[in-house]
Formats: structure tokens, sequence, C-alpha cells
């Protein structure tokens, strides 16, 4: 199926940007991800952060 095919029948993927993207739920990934988050807030920078997890649950 060509890729033109697949936008014909389903429509086009939606998407979001993030400047950082951390695989993995568990302590570290999420402690980095609250780190990173605060340390953006301390210079008063907007920081997109989004944390991927395979589970059903963190």
């Amino acid at each position: 199926m060509t890729p033109e095919r697949l936008v014909e029948q389903y429509g086009p993927r939606e998407s979001m940007e993030y400047d950082v993207v951390i695989v993995g739920g568990g302590p570290a990934g999420l402690s980095a991800a609250i780190r990173l988050k605060q340390l953006a807030q301390e210079k008063g920078v907007e920081l997109g952060v989004c944390v991927l997890e395979k589970g059903s649950e963190i």
C-alpha cells in the first residue's frame, strides 16, 4: 500500500512536538522528566517533555 493510499483511507496522522522525549516511565525516567522541568522553570524557559511507557500503568 502506498503512503498516498494510506492517507486517503485513514487520514493524516496526528503528531505532537516535544523538546525532550524520555523512554521509560520508571523511577529514573520520571525523575529525569521532573528535574528537566524544574531546571527549565528556574531558567524561565518553556520545555515540552514527554514520557513514553509501554506498560498500561506507570
